[in-house]
């Protein structure tokens, strides 16, 4: 009897953790696309909040390419509730196509706002970076200026009041850069080759001011203390558009897109860069680039898909819209290792 029981309890609790791990997709809607603003292509999303409201930044565009097929301008969308949302800012520069849009706050409490442009006629610069800056969210700054020309320095964290982010070149293949910057507008490189290849990134930060950088195409994830001049690296996820931060918890969550037509999230490991897979939200098509926000314990995702009915473009599937997917994540940590380990 004894032994029974012992075997009952054992199947019980692992039924309980297994349950305790589970991811649920809560609710998933369509806030922008061909309907609002006549474009076929709604695209590389970030999500932000700033003074009590819900901010998600995007590129629209009549193609997924850039350039002169592109013509894409970034558009800023604001609600209170996450249900319903104004445009609160248009950036359009008559110099280039207006590429990813992300978010960040600086030091000084500005919601920031930055992209790529690449150039119509590049003569000789293919891609600039710039950025604009805001109090309120509805009154922005002319853009600036940063960074270096033809290094897309795609995303920065900030942390302890400096903002951290990695560049990639846009002209020929090469090394990565790590910059810094005290303000989001003078920035400085701090490791010239931070790791061998690479493109797209995103940089998380533990409470001691440890980092981790999950980077893209060198599918891999580094570490480093302050200053951040030493790096170590892992092998781990190859995401599209990638985006990953720290819960309080001391999980790492990352999120986009493993192959054509995904969006997925994981929990990964930054110390060995093994990954469990969580849940995958509904896309089809041409896909993922999302903005990821915690807040009162539900995670909040924006990002980007073919629309259900799109029918043109064969590859680059149109239309797209920008969807709001709300997860309630598990309770409990847990790891496997992604396809290729």
């Amino acid at each position: 009897m004894k032994k029974a029981i012992l075997l009952v309890g054992i199947v019980l609790t692992h039924a309980m953790n297994a349950l305790a791990v589970e991811t649920e997709l809560l609710t998933v809607k369509t806030v922008w696309g061909l309907k609002q603003n006549g474009k076929p292509h709604n695209a590389f999303t970030d999500l932000i909040r700033f003074k009590g409201d819900w901010y998600i930044g995007f590129r629209e565009a009549l193609k997924h390419h850039g350039g002169l097929e592109g013509k894409g301008r970034l558009r800023v969308i604001r609600s209170d509730d996450g249900e319903a949302w104004e445009s609160c800012g248009l950036f359009v520069v008559e110099e280039g196509d207006l590429r990813d849009a992300k978010f960040s706050i600086t030091k000084s409490g500005e919601l920031m706002l930055h992209t790529a442009i690449q150039v119509y006629h590049p003569n000789p610069d293919k891609h600039k970076n710039l950025a604009w800056f805001s109090r309120d969210g509805q009154n922005w700054s002319e853009p600036v200026q940063i960074g270096e020309n033809n290094i897309w320095l795609w995303s920065m964290t900030w942390y302890d009041g400096v903002a951290y982010g990695v560049g990639y070149p846009t002209t020929q293949k090469g090394a990565v850069r790590l910059y810094k910057s005290e303000d989001g507008r003078k920035w400085e490189v701090l490791v010239k080759d931070l790791y061998p290849r690479g493109s797209e990134s995103s940089i998380a930060f533990e409470p001691d001011g440890t980092a981790y950088c999950l980077l893209r195409d060198g599918n891999v994830i580094g570490k480093a203390k302050a200053p951040y001049n030493e790096w170590t690296w892992s092998q781990s996820l190859n995401l599209g558009g990638p985006k990953m931060i720290r819960l309080k918890d001391g999980r790492f969550i990352a999120a986009g897109r493993v192959g054509w037509g995904s969006m997925r999230l994981y929990e990964v490991d930054p110390e060995t860069g093994k990954a469990k897979h969580l849940i995958d939200l509904p896309a089809r098509g041409d896909s993922s680039y999302p903005g990821l926000v915690l807040y009162e314990g539900v995670l909040w995702v924006s990002y980007y898909t073919s629309s259900d009915t799109a029918t043109e473009g064969g590859l680059y599937l149109v239309p797209t819209e920008i969807r709001l997917a709300k997860v309630q994540l598990g309770d409990t940590s847990a790891f496997v290792a992604p396809a290729g380990f």
